[in-house]
């Protein structure tokens, strides 16, 4: 089909959707002919390439021929976005165009929670929480669904909330299995990402053209170079990127002066809703600025064109990366970026990543079913067949697609023998009265982990507003871009009221954030590759004096740690360097394998390690619901174990003399 054709079809949809651009981008026209033929889809592109409308346009305009242009009361289309910023950033992009063909446009988040049943709109945007919640408290309202819609699914597969919309989906199947689905990803490895939440779905696919430049400098005086790099480039827009959210605060600080004196701000989860809103407007409006943010603007959130994307410090993961420089000069084919580094690792680090992001390998690790939300959905089922109560069999029945009768059994006795859920009569189950206040609180409906030690909202001392939240009670801290001082703690309630003190040097903890060290075991061979390139792919250099063996291995610190704690199980004293190197001590190995812990070994590890490794994993808020076992069953699965082993078998180990590997420990350090 071609142009001319798709808009012929696009009869009510093509002027407020496209006609200010006068055409269809390349991914629109190879995805709407599809979903006006009522096919599923999965819509696989860069960021800022017309996904969005290549999805909601024609949805729209099923809606308005099935309906005949006559008003609705009643929900057509779920679109579930990862999270509230970006739910609220599409209402601010679709607004316009829906209401202009006469229908209802809604948002349904924590921040916006109700949902007017007597007025409902015909398109609602939502998380995958707020659909949780609906789902189990008004499924009613789905029951009228024609189409739903995931958004950058790529930012929830292989997470507990991507396993939770797949159990969603799979329930609201149970109530209404009429419906069409599009999903929405950035350029990812797994083509197939689709087939795990819906059948039959055309994957279409648009690779990335867009050019990568890059530029990395040392951490030293990097502020005078940016602002230099401004200065001869002409940027007006910055965005830089940090690993903490501490980091972005008290670099906020540091940017604070001329030219930019008045327009540095910052952008992080723990904001005040409203004063997020406030930062994505100054920054979209704004003729310049600079906006230190976290992770939180990874995704697609409206925040204008930036001239330039920084990156402090190497991000957890080459997807990661591309998000972030990704925000930059999305009105071009080029990007450029820059990357402070602050050792000659963590530039090898970035040189990799950039490199291995240009070609388009991403080596993301492989899919594997997250065990914490079977409890979790148990609790929301539950709730949502609370007058009647379930059987076990229906627990099955929803659940069993993603994990084995075993898994679901084992977990369902434990939440029984702890009082969550409850037996009324012989065979019929309820949510135990434990839940009753996670019930209240809409709390069952979430995946996120809830980090309650520690954290504060802040309330100015002098206006009573909500400031944000900080993780980690001091008498001085920086939030929201200035120093505060704790004036007043109202413990009971978790709140702070606290003066601001202005620009004066804060007290700021620096956290790195979870994930360090955390990147795929494959990208090991490609950074030694880097250092070693005249080794084949899958040789490690090897050395050995006085009777102890030393293998540069690369793996990052939590497969190193792994390595070395699950050896000195099995009796030989084993240590990991910095991610980067396994020392045996008073051992030296013969032959050329690498010597592989057992299976055992690495899960009484993980066993002694549960707490730290959920911490780095993200294992989601149900995590310790679980029977221990299948909490080590979980770290086990997430951290990929029998991939990992696969991989350290193919590994062949090359002797070179002490000399020379000491030459490339000493070049990491450097």
């Amino acid at each position: 089909m071609n142009s001319k054709d798709i808009k012929n079809r696009l009869t009510r949809t093509w002027v407020p959707f496209f006609s200010r651009f006068g055409s269809f981008l390349p991914i629109q026209e190879l995805t709407i002919p599809h979903i006006l033929d009522h096919e599923n889809v999965v819509v696989i592109s860069p960021a800022a390439s017309g996904k969005t409308e290549a999805i909601i346009a024609p949805l729209v305009e099923h809606l308005l021929q099935d309906t005949q242009g006559q008003l609705l009361n009643a929900l057509k289309i779920l679109y579930v976005s990862p999270t509230r910023a970006l739910v609220n950033d599409l209402y601010r992009r679709l607004v316009d165009p829906v209401t202009y063909v006469g229908i209802e446009l809604g948002r349904k988040t924590g921040d916006r929670p109700r949902l007017d049943l007597k007025h409902l709109p015909a398109v609602l945007l939502t998380t995958p929480e707020s659909f949780d919640s609906m789902l189990a408290r008004k499924p009613r309202v789905l029951q009228t669904l024609s189409a739903v819609v995931l958004d950058e699914i790529h930012l929830l597969d292989n997470t507990p909330r991507g396993d939770q919309l797949r159990i969603l989906l799979r329930r609201l199947r149970k109530i209404n299995d009429k419906l069409q689905y599009c999903a929405l990803s950035a350029t990812i490895d797994d083509m197939d990402i689709g087939a795990r939440y819906f059948d039959d779905a055309k994957v279409c696919f648009l690779k990335s053209t867009r050019e990568i430049e890059y530029e990395l400098i040392e951490q030293d005086d990097f502020i005078q170079k940016v602002f230099r790099l401004a200065k001869q480039k002409g940027f007006k827009k910055i965005l830089i990127f940090f690993n903490a959210r501490s980091l972005a605060e008290l670099f906020s600080q540091k940017f604070n002066r001329p030219p930019f004196h008045g327009a540095v701000f910052v952008h992080h989860a723990s904001l005040q809703k409203q004063r997020r809103e406030e930062v994505e407007q100054r920054m979209n409006q704004g003729e310049s600025g600079i906006l230190c943010a976290t992770s939180t603007l990874e995704l697609g959130i409206d925040i204008g064109d930036m001239d330039c994307v920084v990156l402090y410090r190497p991000p957890f993961d080459i997807s990661s990366l591309l998000q972030r420089i990704g925000r930059g000069n999305r009105r071009t084919n080029k990007l450029f970026a820059l990357g402070v580094y602050t050792n000659t690792w963590e530039r090898m680090l970035f040189e990799t990543y950039f490199d291995c992001a240009i070609k388009g390998q991403l080596f993301e690790k492989r899919y594997q079913p997250s065990l914490s939300v079977i409890p979790q959905q148990i609790y929301s089922y539950l709730y949502q067949r609370q007058r009647i109560g379930t059987t076990l069999q229906s627990v099955y029945n929803i659940l069993l697609p993603v994990y084995t009768e075993t898994q679901v059994r084992t977990t369902f006795k434990r939440l029984i023998d702890d009082g969550k859920v409850k037996e009324n009569r012989s065979g019929i189950y309820f949510d135990g009265y434990e839940l009753e206040e996670k019930i209240r609180w809409g709390k069952i409906h979430s995946n996120i982990a809830d980090v309650a030690f520690g954290e504060y909202d802040v309330i100015n001392a002098e206006s009573n507003r909500l400031v944000g939240r900080i993780f980690h009670l001091k008498h001085r801290f920086i939030l929201s871009g200035r120093c505060w001082e704790t004036v007043r703690i109202v413990e009971k309630e978790k709140r702070i009221f606290a003066k601001c003190i202005g620009d004066s040097p804060g007290v700021a903890k620096v956290f790195e954030g979870k994930g360090e060290g955390n990147y795929s075991y494959m990208l090991a061979s490609v950074l030694k590759q880097r250092i070693c390139p005249d080794m084949d792919v899958m040789e490690f250099p090897v050395t050995f004096e006085r009777g102890n063996t030393y293998i540069l291995h690369l793996l990052g610190h939590l497969y190193g740690f792994i390595i070395a704690d699950a050896l000195s199980e099995q009796s030989q004293d084993a240590l990991d360097a910095e991610g980067k190197m396994l020392i045996l001590d008073r051992h030296e190995l013969t032959g050329s394998t690498f010597p592989i812990p057992e299976k055992e070994a690495i899960k009484k590890v993980i066993r002694r390690n549960i707490a730290r490794l959920e911490d780095a994993l993200g294992s989601g808020a149900y995590f310790y619901d679980l029977p221990i076992d299948m909490q080590i069953e979980d770290h086990y699965l997430n951290l990929d174990i029998e991939g990992f082993l696969e991989f350290l078998s193919l590994i062949e180990l090359v002797p070179i003399e002490l000399k020379a590997f000491r030459k490339l420990i000493n070049s990491l350090k450097e």
